[in-house]
C-alpha cells in the first residue's frame, strides 16, 4: 500500500472522529419556579458602528429581561461613540491602550469592571440573536451550573466569505467539542462567553490572557487547567454572526492575526489528529487526478467514492456550523488551496516579521 493511501484511510477516520459531535443550543423556555439571573452583557466595539445597531436591537427585543449592557468603545475612529449614545446603552470610553495588553481583552475587562450582574455575557458587535437567545442561555446555565461559549452559526453570502470554510471547521474541532469520546473542552469560542461575575473575578478576569491575540482560546485553557468547566455548544438558530463581509483582505487579515499563534498551542494528540486530517484531504484529490491521468480504473472508482462520502461529510458539519452551499463541500479543494495560502501567511507574519494587524491596530 502506498504512503498517500495510507494517508487517506488514517485520515478520513480522524476525519470522523474531529466532527463526530455537533451540539448546539437548543430551544428552551424558563419555567415559573426558575431562579431570576441579573445578566450584564458586554460589547467590547472597535470601529463597529455598522453591526453596533444590529446586535443592539437584538439584545433589546429578547424574551429575557437584561439588566444592563455595557459597550466598550475601544479606541473607535468612526462613528461607534454615537451610535452607543443613541441606543441609550452604558457607555465606556476607552482613551488609551496599556502596555502589555491587547485592544479586546482591556476592552472586556474594563466593561466587567462596572458591571453589576450576578452573570457576565461578553458578545462581539458582529453577533446576532434571535429574540430567545439570552433566555436558552440562561435556562441552559440554570440547568448545568456551567459557563457558556458559543460558536456562532455562520452566515456568509459573498464568495470571498466561503474562504472561512476550513478555519471556521478547524476552530469547531480544536476546542474537543465534537471529538468523539471527548469529555472535556478546551478553550473557548470569542464571539460569545456566559460566566458568572464570581468566577470571573476570582481568576482575574482576561488578566491572564491580557497579551494575547488567541485570547478567546487561550483563556478557556487556563479555565481548564484550573478545574473550571466549560459548556461549548454551536450557535444553531439561534446565534448566529457574519465575519469579513467586506472583502478577500479582510479575510486574509482576520485570519492571519492569531490563527497560527493558536495552532502552537493546541493538545499533540489533537494537534496530530488535525494534521492528519488535512493531510487526507489534500493527498485525495491529488491521488485522484494522478490515477485517472494514469488510466487506473480500480482506483478511480475507489477514491471516487471516498471524495463522494468526505463531500458528504464536510456537508454535514456545514450545515450545523453555517450557510455554505453543498457545492462549496463538492469543490472544497479550491478553499483547502485558500486556507493553505492564508495560513502560511499567518505564520509568516505571526512568528518571523511578528507583525499582524486588524482594523488598524498593530497587534
Amino acid at each position: 500500500m502506498q504512503f498517500n493511501h495510507l494517508t487517506i484511510i488514517i485520515g478520513f477516520v480522524f476525519g470522523i472522529l474531529l466532527f463526530y459531535k455537533l451540539p448546539d443550543l437548543k430551544k428552551a423556555k424558563l419555567k415559573s419556579d426558575d431562579k431570576e439571573l441579573s445578566v450584564s452583557v458586554i460589547i467590547p466595539a472597535r470601529n463597529e458602528e455598522k453591526n453596533l445597531p444590529n446586535i443592539l436591537a437584538d439584545l433589546k427585543n429578547q424574551t429575557y429581561d437584561i439588566q444592563e449592557i455595557i459597550c466598550v468603545d475601544d479606541n473607535s475612529e468612526d462613528n461607534t461613540a454615537q451610535v452607543i449614545v443613541d441606543y441609550g446603552m452604558k457607555y465606556v470610553k476607552l482613551s488609551t491602550l496599556p502596555g502589555g495588553w491587547k485592544g479586546k481583552t482591556w476592552a472586556c475587562q474594563n466593561g466587567a469592571s462596572i458591571a453589576s450582574g450576578e452573570v457576565l455575557i461578553f458578545i462581539d458587535a458582529d453577533v446576532r440573536l434571535s429574540n430567545d437567545a439570552i433566555e436558552r442561555l440562561v435556562k441552559r446555565f440554570i440547568k448545568n451550573q456551567t459557563s457558556i461559549s458559543i460558536q456562532p452559526y455562520h452566515t456568509v453570502k459573498k464568495h470571498h466569505e466561503f474562504f472561512s470554510l476550513f478555519f471556521n471547521m478547524i476552530q469547531l474541532c480544536s476546542t474537543s467539542i465534537c471529538f468523539f469520546r471527548s469529555k472535556q473542552n478546551t478553550g473557548l469560542y470569542g464571539p460569545l462567553f456566559m460566566i458568572p461575575k464570581s468566577l470571573f473575578d476570582e481568576h482575574g478576569g482576561y488578566e491572564v490572557v491580557k497579551n494575547d491575540v488567541a485570547e478567546d482560546f487561550n483563556l478557556g485553557r487556563y479555565y481548564n487547567k484550573q478545574g473550571v468547566k466549560m459548556d461549548l455548544l454551536l450557535g444553531g438558530n439561534s446565534i448566529t454572526y457574519r465575519m469579513y463581509p467586506e472583502s478577500i483582505g479582510q479575510v486574509v487579515e482576520g485570519w492571519s492575526k492569531n490563527f497560527a499563534s493558536a495552532a502552537v498551542t493546541l493538545n499533540l494528540k489533537l494537534l496530530i489528529a488535525i494534521i492528519m486530517w488535512l493531510a487526507f484531504l489534500t493527498v485525495l484529490p491529488y491521488e485522484l487526478v494522478k490515477a485517472a491521468i494514469s488510466g487506473q480504473e480500480i482506483i478511480i472508482l475507489v477514491l471516487t467514492f471516498v471524495y463522494f462520502l468526505n463531500t458528504l461529510l464536510l456537508y454535514r458539519v456545514c450545515k450545523s456550523m453555517g450557510s455554505y452551499p453543498f457545492l462549496t463541500c463538492l469543490f472544497y479543494p479550491i478553499y483547502l488551496i485558500i486556507f493553505h495560502i492564508i495560513f502560511i501567511h499567518s505564520i509568516f507574519a505571526t512568528f518571523i516579521f511578528k507583525s499582524t494587524t486588524w482594523k488598524g491596530r498593530q497587534l
